[in-house]
């Protein structure tokens, strides 16, 4: 007999059925399985998280079974339920369709971005130099964020390169043609060389950057954070704080860890990124 399911996880469970989502669950098991066995959702306690190393083999060994696997953090469903349920419901493609080519492209704000990204992007928003919402009537239906150029002297003096920092489209719709239109709007307006970005791999496999002609050129490594219980924001040890960073530049490596975990902050990780450019 397996043992009992935690909490949050028979929650994540409950709304998988509350919103018609059919699934197998496999008892004692941490994986659940959508869509015929072609997604599989990896549920993981923050006290008993694995390695990096042990999240991507198993998402490997999925994908080789041409199985969609990503990995559902304990702290991810509590902070990001609506998101999480959202990015789901993608993934097995029961979005309603919108007209990309029947919106129309405005810049918009800091504080616009901030808020249309909170509700609709797992990571939420972040600070950007250029911002654009595509709409449909009166209404935001997709929004991009790019960053400022990055001279890249050691390919060309002149040579510039722009990084898609978000996009994201209203939860519950796939906007078609939403992402190309955007991305061809920035080309244009700022006529980068080129434009990279990152999938998240613990939940993404660059399907749509490699549908919109990106190439894929690397994947950055596993990263190291601490999950503050308080609120349940990810932060990498040079994102803490100033009050606590001054306190562990006195202690030792192994200190250090049991101090952080002494202020309520617990170690996770995500399994990196996979990076992309488009060549212009």
């Amino acid at each position: 007999m397996g043992r009992l399911r935690p909490v949050w996880q028979l929650d994540f469970i409950t709304a998988l059925t509350d919103k018609g989502i059919a699934f197998t669950e496999i008892e004692g098991n941490e994986l659940v399985f959508l869509d015929q066995q072609q997604v599989a959702i990896h549920l993981v306690s923050l006290r008993d998280g694995g390695s990096p190393a042990d999240f991507i083999a198993l998402q490997k060994t999925y994908q080789e079974q041409s199985c969609y696997l990503v990995h559902l953090w304990e702290d991810i469903w509590h902070s990001r339920r609506e998101q999480v349920l959202g990015r789901i419901a993608s993934i097995l493609g029961r979005n309603k369709t919108l007209h990309g080519r029947k919106g129309k492209i405005i810049a918009i704000t800091q504080l616009q971005a901030d808020e249309f990204l909170l509700n609709h992007h797992l990571q939420g928003s972040a600070k950007t130099k250029y911002k654009f919402a595509l709409l449909i009537g009166e209404e935001i239906v997709a929004v991009a964020l790019f960053s400022a150029a990055r001279p890249m002297t050691r390919i060309a003096v002149d040579y510039r390169s722009y990084e898609l920092v978000r996009f994201a489209s209203q939860i519950g719709f796939t906007v078609t043609g939403g992402f190309s239109k955007l991305l061809k709007h920035f080309i244009t307006l700022v006529q980068p060389n080129d434009l990279m970005s990152y999938a998240d791999r613990d939940w993404s496999l660059g399907n749509a950057y490699a549908s919109s002609g990106f190439e894929l050129v690397n994947a950055t490594e596993p990263l190291a954070l601490w999950l503050d219980l308080k609120d349940y924001n990810r932060k990498t040890l040079l994102r803490l704080p100033a009050t606590l960073q001054e306190e562990l530049k006195i202690l030792e490596e192994t200190e250090q860890q049991q101090f952080l975990i002494a202020q309520h902050y617990l170690p996770v990780f995500n399994t990196g990124n996979l990076k992309y450019i488009l060549y212009l």
